[in-house]
């Protein structure tokens, strides 16, 4: 875990050597004061409803956007800021917050409600301290001449409206059945308010009926760092709707986000935990349903009426709506923000890869233009790792729904879909609903693939497509290496950079300290084995591995070579292992430290392990 932060928001002081520290770092966040480090236009919903927000929204409002800044600040596995310092993935969060409404914030269970919510969305730990605030920014003075001429007082829900194809999907379709729209937005940075703001002109242009758009400036000083994952931007984008929902007395807020992104099932192995967003997720929902229950001290609904929708079929609800010309509108991708203006999508990250497959599967092109598009989807080049695993990552998986039957994918995803259904009243029908979900989703993977292969075959055949291409990558099997195979090869590189660093100034004793630093490490990169499990009978003794991840029937095993006369041991060791776990039908990788290169053949000592099927085997020095 990183080191932990303490974040002193809107201009708090505490003096050296305060228990409250506990030797975190110490981070300012500032919302009020003159030097701001965190920028809310409190006004743009204020003067829009002409009218002021309660104590208790406005300290709402003051705690997601902290959260947020923190969040989007502090990078997983990299520096804060300007500075060097390189650490793990988790992140440990405590914020000393002074509000208006201290009574309330200080409740056990409102800060229970909290800390689950945002546990959950991120996996990082939060903590909080309330205290009561001294000095308030200014207020406007709004005479009472009452609120905007459209009355949009008791509308069943406001929509969240981040300028996707979901969320358009939500509009247009509310609209198409002559429902008052009110929108709210979060805007962080100018160009991308005013995408949004133009797709609203359009959509009122396309539905003259009754609707409004609250665009909220929240952000962060530029020179704070950048984390891409940003998990707890979907509590600041609730607490905004159920801002306005309050002035209107709505029944709750609703998100448009189509099933297979809400549960967002792991499309690698590797992608767990905060790799793997839970932003629009049926728990998320439920958790803020709650929570905004008691913030607002009455019956209060978050929901996604979306939840059993594949994205090709959110695109059809758009053009069944007469909402088709609007697309070209909209912006899927996940870097909008780390790129140049006037392209919208980059081509490479996941949302982009949805969205194309989407477009092509259900023949919406023409409102779609590849010029868009920084790199073509499928014949596009990717430079990073991550890119082609990207790319590999998202072909297998939709490739996998495809092929697997409803029971097996039921199997495989099992504590997924408990996990989603938890909240939701026929779970057994709700988990039925969402595996016929992603087997749709999957045939219209498989369905854009293939088109696309045969589009291309001739540049296929003629090596005239990009090789880091998807396409090419598909056409060279890359979506077929097995998953555990990928897993290992992850577990590897995290040890390989680690242990060396781990081990430069003081070696491991022995072989049971060096599981325990592997332990650490792999802890630290979120990824975390069974230790010493499962116990299974071979003849007349049992055997364990020194760590396992059953899901995939991978066992790890570390082998130390501490000097020459250790090599034969380890040998034998190995070779007693082939039989017991290959017997047990298990894949093995060995993870041999070498830090004096005393193997000197690794070719050779590889051989007659990885002959057989589901062995691998690994050297670190």
């Amino acid at each position: 875990m990183i080191e932990p932060r303490l974040f002193l928001c809107s201009g708090i002081k505490v003096e050296p050597g305060n228990q409250i520290t506990g030797g975190r770092r110490i981070i300012d966040l500032d919302s009020l004061g003159s030097k701001s480090n965190v920028h809310i236009k409190l006004e743009n919903v204020t003067d829009f409803f002409l009218t002021h927000l309660t104590d208790r929204l406005v300290d709402l409002l003051e705690i997601a956007t902290y959260v947020f800044a923190a969040d989007c600040s502090t990078k997983r596995g990299t520096e804060w800021s300007v500075e060097d310092s390189v650490e793990p993935w988790g992140r440990d969060f405590k914020f000393l917050i002074p509000v208006r409404d201290l009574q309330f914030w200080e409740k056990k269970d409102i800060q229970k409600q909290l800390v689950g919510i945002l546990n959950f969305l991120s996996n990082d730990d939060y903590s909080f301290e309330f205290t009561k605030l001294k000095e308030d920014r200014q207020k406007q003075n709004y005479l009472d001449i009452g609120r905007p001429k459209w009355d949009f007082e008791g509308v069943d829900r406001v929509l969240m409206f981040s300028g996707g194809l979901d969320s358009l999907a939500g509009a247009v379709e509310s609209a198409n059945n002559n429902k008052k729209l009110v929108l709210v937005s979060h805007r962080p940075v100018a160009y991308l308010g005013k995408r949004q703001q133009n797709l609203f002109t359009k959509l009122k242009e396309t539905f003259p009926l009754p609707m409004i758009h609250v665009p909220v400036w929240i952000n962060k000083a530029e020179n704070f760092s950048r984390e891409h994952t940003q998990r707890t931007r979907s509590f600041l984008f609730s607490a905004l709707g159920t801002i306005v929902a309050e002035i209107l007395n709505a029944g709750g807020v609703r998100f448009f986000e189509n099933g297979v992104v809400s549960l967002n099932l792991p499309v690698a192995d590797e992608v767990l935990q905060a790799r793997a967003s839970r932003t629009t997720h049926p728990i998320t929902l439920a958790l803020f349903s709650q929570f905004y229950s008691l913030v607002t001290e009455r019956p209060f609904i978050i929901d996604n009426p979306y939840l059993f929708k594949t994205k090709s079929e959110i695109i059809e609800i758009i053009s069944n709506n007469g909402g088709e010309k609007l697309i070209q509108y909209t912006c899927s991708c996940a870097h909008n923000m780390f790129k140049a203006k006037t392209q919208w999508h980059c081509g490479t990250c996941s949302q982009c890869i949805d969205r194309r497959i989407a477009i092509l599967a259900v023949g919406q092109e023409s409102n779609d233009p590849e010029t868009d598009y920084v790199s073509d989807v499928f014949t596009g080049p990717r430079k990073e790792r991550y890119e082609k695993n990207m790319a590999v990552n998202f072909a297998r998986h939709g490739l996998e729904l495809n092929n697997l039957s409803e029971n097996e994918l039921a199997t495989k995803f099992n504590r997924e879909f408990i996990q989603a259904t938890r909240y939701i009243k026929d779970s057994s029908r709700a988990a039925q609903q969402l595996i016929a979900l992603h087997k749709r989703h999957g045939s219209v993977v498989k369905k854009v693939l293939d088109e696309q292969l045969q589009k291309n075959v001739s540049a296929l055949l003629d090596g005239n497509l990009e090789k880091t291409c998807m396409l090419a990558m598909i056409a060279g099997q890359e979506h077929i290496v097995s998953s555990w195979i990928q897993y290992a090869d992850r577990i590897y590189q995290v040890l390989q950079k680690g242990i060396p660093v781990a081990c430069e100034k003081h070696k491991a004793l022995d072989e049971p300290h060096l599981q325990q630093l592997c332990d650490a490490i792999l802890k630290s990169n979120d990824i975390e084995l069974d230790r010493e499990f499962p116990f299974m009978q071979w003849s007349s003794s049992l055997t364990k591995p020194d760590g396992s991840v059953e899901s995939l029937k991978l066992w790890i095993e570390y082998k130390y070579v501490r000097e020459k006369k250790g090599i034969r041991p380890i040998t034998e060791d190995i070779s007693a292992d082939l039989n017991k776990y290959g017997d047990n039908d298990r894949n093995v990788a060995f993870i041999i430290y070498d830090p004096k290169h005393l193997i000197t053949d690794d070719k050779k000592f590889s051989e007659p392990i990885v002959k057989r099927q589901g062995m691998l085997v690994y050297f670190i020095r």
